[in-house]
């Protein structure tokens, strides 16, 4: 059996109707990353597609069902749209009061500190980082590209999460779901290969590829930032690799859809 299978077996997995959804063991806060199956979804959308990004006529029945079948079809959610951006969004118990659910639009990471609030955001190879503290003080999610991750993103992240919630970055848990690894994330002429940035998370393979590690520069910007390395929890899956069971822009092209993650500040 494959590391990579091997991770998925590893996961928390619960079926909520036709959809399936899958938790890191260890990390305080509620959250699921949602297989691609089970949605309403055509090629190139096939089928669990909940993205704003994308032209699927059927995202908006997709993010319907989803709610209907973890129980928040009537609890309050914010649906994150990114755009590989810096900004971040914090949510207070009268935000939530005046809109049940809403749009983040152009909104890269949000956070919380209301309880049995919730959020969701849409990704394809880029990292969906759940942030929490052992006392589940505040909630969110931060999506994390090679563009932001590059403008240290992660960074300002916990810095202004210590400003703004007064907790230490060594208090902090984030957990990683699944995104692309270097064993896919290959290209013959990257545009990151004469940033200094990424040299240290670049590698030359076979046929004059070099392979590029996403979650290696986020776990480096996190460490640095303060966080312990073993509070920061992967899922260890590559979407590239499980392209059955998630959505890869890489393997896919631009136009494939996104798989849904939501978290939520209640007990796991």
């Amino acid at each position: 059996m494959s590391d990579e299978r091997r991770s998925i077996d590893r996961l928390i997995s619960r079926d909520y109707g036709p959809l399936t959804g899958l938790a890191i063991p260890g990390l305080p806060v509620w959250h699921r990353f949602f297989k691609r199956t089970g949605g309403y979804g055509i090629p190139p959308y096939e089928s669990l597609n909940t993205a704003f990004r994308t032209q699927d006529p059927k995202a908006a029945e997709n993010r319907q069902l989803l709610f209907a079948e973890t129980g928040l079809a009537d609890l309050p959610v914010r649906i994150l749209n990114p755009c590989h951006g810096s900004k971040i969004a914090f949510v207070r118990k009268t935000d939530w009061q005046s809109r049940r659910q809403d749009v983040l639009i152009e909104t890269d990471a949000a956070f919380t500190e209301t309880p049995e609030t919730f959020f969701l955001v849409s990704t394809a190879d880029c990292i969906p980082a759940i942030f929490t503290d052992i006392s589940m003080s505040f909630g969110g999610v931060v999506h994390l590209g090679w563009r932001n991750l590059v403008n240290s993103f992660a960074a300002d992240v916990v810095q202004e999460l210590e400003k703004k919630y007064a907790v230490s970055p060594s208090s902090l848990w984030v957990g990683l779901g699944p995104a692309i690894y270097p064993c896919c994330y290959l290209f013959k002429d990257p545009v990151q290969k004469n940033d200094p940035f990424w040299k240290p998370f670049l590698k030359d393979v076979k046929d004059g590829e070099t392979a590029i590690d996403l979650v290696s520069a986020l776990k480096h910007q996190l460490v640095t930032a303060g966080i312990p390395e073993g509070q920061i929890l992967e899922s260890g899956v590559c979407t590239g690799c499980r392209n059955d069971l998630f959505f890869s822009c890489y393997k896919e092209g631009y136009v494939s859809g996104r798989f849904p993650t939501l978290v939520g500040l209640r007990p796991v």
